[in-house]
C-alpha cells in the first residue's frame, strides 16, 4: 500500500514538473547549471588540496627550513649531519633545483632535447618519494659518481626507441652516464624533474653561496621521519645539538610536504615551479557557495509561486484530513525529483567539462588528483540540506495561510514580504560585488601589463647563448651587421632573470644587489636611461659600474661622486652613472636594488637586440642563418622581452577568466531570481493591475509599478555590495607592489550594470502583465 502511494506521488510529482513547463525548466536548469559549477570548483578545491599526497608516506615527509631567515636553502652538508647523527629519521635526501633550462645532447647521434627541470639529489630521493625507477644498470640509480637518471619521457625525446642506459648525455658544463631511467612524476606534484644529477659530485651541485668567506652549496632537505616521532619534538631535539656540527644555522624548522603547495610562506623553489594560492581557492570556495545559494534561492522562490498556484488543491487536500507531515512528504518528493534531474544533468555537463578545466583553471582536473572520499560526504550532504531546505520553507511559508483563504484563492496582502526582499537583494549585492570585481581584476591585469618596465620591451629580443662558447663577440658582431638590428648587447642575466647578487658590502647595513654584467651598449639596446654621472667608457671595462635609482636610495647617497660598490672584485667597482628604475621581476615585486657592471672578456648567456619595425618571420630567419654558420649544432633559442614580461601573469590571466566564468554564472542565476520574483508579483496583483488599467492606468504607469522596487532594491545591494567587493580586492591587491586604484566608479558601474540587468529581466514579464486584457485579469481573480 505504502509503495502504491509512493509510485502515485512521484507520478503526481513529475505530472506536476510537466504541467509547468516554463517554471520547471527554469528551476531545474537554475540548479543544472549551479550544481555543474560548483562540482567543478569542488574538484578544483580537491585537486589543489590532493597535491603532493600521492607519495608513499607523504604525511612524515618534512622540508628543512631555516625558520629565522625564512630560507631552504641550507648548507649541503646538512644533509650527511642528519642522516648520521638523528636517529628518529628514517632517511633524508638533498634537492638542488637549477632554474634554468637546459639543452641535453646525445653526442653520438646529435639529439637534443630542452629539459627545463633538473634536481641534484642522491639515491634516497628515490625512498622518500617513491618515484619507481622502470630501469637501473645497476641495483643503485646512481651507480656512478658522473650518474644521471632520466624520465621515460626525456628518455623518448633524446634516445627514441633505443636502450637508453650507459648512454653519454652532454651539456655545456657537465658530462653524465644514463644509469637509470625513472617514471615521470605526477602531475599532481609541487615540484617536477626531468633530469637528476647525482649531488655527491661537487660538479654537479647547482648553485654557491659565499659570505666573508664562508661558501657553502643551498640544497633543499627533505627528511622522512619514522612513523611515531613527533615533528616538534624533533625540530626541539635538532637545534638544541645542531649546532656543534659547525652548521649555519640554529633555527631549523620542519614544513609538511603536503603543506608546501599552498603555504604561503615564500621558500625555494616551490615559487620557480607550481605553487597554488590558498587566497584565491578560497576565493573559489566563497564563489561555490555562493552559486548554490542563489541557486536555492531561485528554487525556493519559483516553488513557492507554484504552490501559490495551487492554492485551492492544497486548500482542499487540507479540508480532506491532510495535515503538514502530508504536505511535507508531497512537497519532498516533488523537490528530491527536480533536484535529482538536475544533478544528473549537471553530471553530465561536468564530464563534458573535464578536459577543458585546463583553459578554466590553469590545469587539467583528473579523478585521480581528487579525494573523492572526503568530497562526496561532503557534496551528499550539501545535497541534503538543500532538498530540506526546499521541501521545509515552501510549506512553512503557506502554513500561515488559514483554510478560507486557500479555498478561496486568496493571496497573503499584509505584510511586504520581508524574506522575498531579503533573498532577492543578496541575489543582486552577490551579481553587483562578483560585477566589481571582475572589472577591478581586469582594471589590475590592464595596469600590469602596460605598466612603465622602465625600459623599452616593443621589438626587443633576446637570443640564449651557451656558457662556453667562445666566439660570443663574433656571434654578436655578425648579427649587429644585418640590416634590420639597430642595436645589441651582451649580458650575463637579463631583466626578467636575474642570475647573481652580491652584498652591499656596507658592515652595519647588509642587503643584496642584483648584479647584471653587460657591454658597453647595454643602455642604448634596453632602452633605459641614464639619469646622473656618465655612461661607460673604453677604460671602464673591468672597474666600473652603473646603478639605478633603487640602489643609490637604498645606499642612501645624496650624489654618486667617488661612490663604490664594494663587492665582485677587489678595491669594488667605481659608480660612474645612474639610471632609472627598470624591472627585473614581474609587478608583483617591489623594486630592488640593481648594478650594471662592465665587464670584458667573460662568458655571456645572453645576446639582446632591438630590432627595426619589420616582418619578425623574415627577421628571426635571417638570425637563424648567422647562428647557424656559427653554432651549427646548438639550436637558437630565442624570446621576445613583451611576451616574457605579459608570461609572467598567466596566472592572473587564468584566475580573471574563470572569476568571470562563475561570475556569469552567478549573474544568470539572479536573473532568473528576479524572473521568478516578477511571476510571482504579477500572479499577486493580478486584480490589481486590472482594476487599475479599467480606471485607465497606462502600459508605462503600470511598468512602473512594477519596477520601481526592484530599483530600490538595487540601490540597497549596491550600498552592501560595495565594502564587500572592496575588501576582497585590497586584499587580492595586495599581491602586487605595483596596484591601481580602487576607483569609486567601478562600484557605480557595477551597479548601473546590475540595474540595466534587473529591469531587461523584468521588463518583459512586466509587459505581458501591463498589455494582459484586464478583462480576462479580473475573470481570473
Amino acid at each position: 500500500m505504502q509503495k502504491t502511494m509512493l509510485r502515485f506521488k512521484i507520478k503526481l510529482a513529475f505530472r506536476n514538473l510537466l504541467k509547468n513547463k516554463l517554471y520547471s525548466s527554469l528551476i531545474i536548469g537554475g540548479f543544472a547549471i549551479g550544481f555543474t559549477a560548483s562540482i567543478l570548483i569542488a574538484l578544483y578545491y580537491s585537486a589543489e588540496h590532493n597535491v603532493d599526497k600521492h607519495f608513499a608516506r607523504h604525511e612524515k615527509i618534512y622540508r628543512l627550513y631555516d625558520a629565522k631567515k625564512n630560507e631552504s636553502g641550507l648548507d649541503y652538508k646538512i644533509n650527511a649531519v642528519i642522516a648520521e647523527h638523528y636517529p628518529d629519521v628514517e632517511t633524508t635526501c638533498p634537492l638542488a633545483f637549477s632554474y634554468f633550462p637546459i639543452t641535453l645532447k646525445d653526442p653520438e647521434t646529435r639529439n637534443y632535447t630542452r629539459v627545463e627541470y633538473i634536481i641534484s639529489t642522491n639515491n634516497n630521493f628515490f625512498n622518500v618519494f617513491s618515484i619507481p625507477v622502470l630501469s637501473s644498470l645497476e641495483e643503485k640509480p646512481f651507480s656512478q659518481l658522473n650518474s644521471a637518471v632520466i624520465t621515460e619521457s626525456v628518455a623518448k625525446k633524446l634516445f627514441g626507441d633505443e636502450n637508453p642506459l650507459g648512454k653519454t648525455i652532454k651539456e655545456e658544463f657537465f658530462t653524465a652516464t644514463v644509469t637509470a631511467v625513472m617514471q615521470d612524476l605526477p602531475e599532481n606534484s609541487s615540484f617536477k624533474a626531468e633530469l637528476l644529477l647525482n649531488s655527491e659530485n661537487e660538479d654537479f651541485q647547482m648553485a654557491q653561496a659565499c659570505n666573508n668567506g664562508v661558501c657553502i652549496f643551498p640544497t633543499e632537505h627533505f627528511l622522512l621521519l619514522k612513523n611515531d616521532i613527533d615533528p616538534d619534538d624533533f625540530s626541539d631535539k635538532m637545534n638544541a645539538s645542531i649546532g656543534q656540527f659547525n652548521t649555519t644555522t640554529d633555527s631549523l624548522a620542519l614544513q609538511s610536504l603536503s603543506d608546501i603547495y599552498l603555504s604561503p610562506t615564500k621558500l625555494g623553489w616551490t615559487d620557480e615551479h607550481t605553487k597554488g594560492n590558498s587566497k584565491m581557492l578560497f576565493i573559489f570556495m566563497a564563489i561555490a557557495i555562493l552559486i548554490i545559494l542563489l541557486s536555492s534561492i531561485n528554487y525556493l522562490n519559483y516553488t513557492v509561486s507554484m504552490q501559490y498556484a495551487k492554492m485551492k488543491e492544497i486548500g482542499i487536500n487540507k479540508t480532506n484530513g491532510a495535515g503538514k507531515p502530508h504536505l511535507l512528504v508531497d512537497s519532498l518528493i516533488e523537490v528530491t525529483l527536480g533536484i535529482l534531474i538536475a544533478l544528473t544533468i549537471s553530471i553530465a555537463l561536468v564530464s563534458l567539462l573535464l578536459p577543458t578545466t585546463e583553459t578554466l583553471f590553469g590545469r587539467e582536473i583528473q579523478l585521480s588528483d581528487v579525494n573523492l572520499q572526503h568530497l562526496l560526504p561532503v557534496f551528499l550532504g550539501t545535497i541534503a540540506c538543500i532538498i530540506l531546505l526546499n521541501s521545509l520553507a515552501p510549506i512553512y511559508i503557506l502554513s500561515q495561510f488559514n483554510i478560507v483563504d486557500f479555498l478561496q484563492g486568496g493571496r497573503k496582502r499584509n505584510g511586504k514580504q520581508i524574506g522575498k526582499q531579503l533573498m532577492l537583494t543578496f541575489q543582486l549585492t552577490v551579481s553587483i560585488a562578483l560585477i566589481a570585481v571582475v572589472m577591478l581584476i581586469f582594471k589590475q591585469l590592464q595596469y600590469v601589463k602596460h605598466f612603465d618596465l622602465g625600459f623599452n620591451e616593443e621589438h626587443l629580443v633576446r637570443i640564449e647563448l651557451p656558457w662556453l662558447f667562445e666566439n660570443q663577440t663574433a656571434l654578436r658582431n655578425e648579427i649587429s651587421d644585418l640590416s634590420f638590428v639597430s642595436s645589441s648587447a651582451l649580458s650575463n642575466g637579463y631583466p626578467g632573470n636575474i642570475n647573481m647578487s652580491m652584498g652591499s658590502g656596507v658592515e652595519d647595513d647588509e642587503f643584496m644587489v642584483n648584479c647584471i654584467y653587460v657591454t658597453e651598449n647595454f643602455l642604448k639596446t634596453m632602452g633605459v636611461q641614464l639619469l646622473d654621472g656618465r655612461n661607460f667608457l673604453a677604460g671602464d671595462k673591468g672597474k666600473s659600474c652603473l646603478m639605478n635609482e633603487a640602489a643609490v636610495k637604498r645606499y642612501g647617497w645624496e650624489n654618486i661622486d667617488g661612490k663604490k660598490f664594494k663587492n665582485g672584485r677587489e678595491g669594488g667597482y667605481d659608480v660612474v652613472g645612474t639610471v632609472n628604475n627598470f624591472n627585473v621581476e614581474s609587478l608583483h615585486s617591489s623594486l630592488s636594488p640593481v648594478a650594471l657592471i662592465y665587464e670584458s672578456d667573460r662568458e655571456y648567456n645572453t645576446l639582446s637586440l632591438r630590432l627595426n619595425p619589420g616582418n619578425i618571420g623574415q627577421q628571426i630567419n635571417e638570425l637563424r642563418k648567422v647562428w647557424e654558420t656559427m653554432l651549427p649544432d646548438d639550436p637558437m633559442e630565442f624570446t621576445f622581452y613583451d611576451d616574457q614580461f605579459q608570461a609572467m601573469y598567466i596566472k592572473e590571466d587564468k584566475l580573471s577568466k574563470s572569476i568571470s566564468f562563475f561570475s556569469f554564472i552567478a549573474i544568470v542565476l539572479t536573473c532568473m531570481g528576479i524572473l521568478g520574483q516578477i511571476f510571482l508579483i504579477s500572479l499577486n496583483r493580478t486584480k490589481e493591475i486590472g482594476v487599475r488599467k479599467v480606471n485607465g492606468a497606462t502600459v508605462s504607469e503600470i511598468l512602473f509599478l512594477l519596477n520601481k522596487d526592484f530599483v530600490l532594491w538595487v540601490i540597497a545591494a549596491v550600498v552592501i555590495a560595495t565594502p564587500i567587493a572592496w575588501y576582497a580586492m585590497h586584499k587580492w591587491l595586495e599581491n602586487f607592489a605595483y596596484k591601481t586604484t580602487l576607483s569609486w566608479w567601478i562600484f557605480a558601474l557595477a551597479g548601473i550594470l546590475a540595474l540595466g540587468i534587473a529591469l531587461l529581466t523584468v521588463s518583459w514579464q512586466s509587459w505581458r502583465a501591463a498589455t494582459r486584457n484586464p478583462v480576462e485579469a479580473l475573470r481570473y481573480e
